[in-house]
């Protein structure tokens, strides 16, 4: 009888997980979110891939994508966290092109996974002819730039 009522306790157990198994693999394959991903496909924006990874302080921050639009510049992000109990401050990330104009947030949003944080940072949209962006991250002690 002990034998049954432990396997029964198991499949119960795997049954509560399962929505714990399938939002920790789908979030490891986080692709644009789908407002952005229209608008490239429609060829109302440019996409760039950067692949940039900083660490900060034993966290990584992945640079995964930046796109172009008339209306809006979008900065794509991971924060792999080392330790948990912190937000990265999106605010914080500051946009400047090679002629020195710098652009301010508009909005972000961020979501929470098992790995860390994903996050969309949208910015005021590029001038022409901008060949070069530089980002910068300064929050109390911590800062880079990239």
């Amino acid at each position: 009888m002990g034998v049954w009522i432990r396997r029964l306790i198991i499949i119960v157990c795997i049954i509560v997980l399962i929505p714990n198994i399938v939002s920790f693999f789908s979030g490891m394959t986080n692709g644009l979110p789908e407002n952005i991903e229209n608008k490239v496909n429609n060829g109302d924006a440019v996409l760039i891939d950067l692949d940039k990874k900083v660490n900060l302080e034993g966290d990584d921050i992945l640079f995964k994508h930046l796109v172009l639009a008339p209306e809006e510049t979008s900065l794509i992000l991971e924060v792999h966290k080392e330790e948990n109990g912190w937000s990265f401050p999106e605010s914080a990330l500051e946009l400047k092109d090679d002629k020195g104009n710098s652009y301010p947030v508009t909005s972000s949003s961020s979501s929470g996974e098992t790995w860390g944080q994903y996050t969309v940072v949208h910015y005021e949209p590029l001038a022409a002819n901008v060949e070069t962006i530089e980002i910068k991250f300064e929050w109390f002690d911590r800062m880079f730039q990239t």
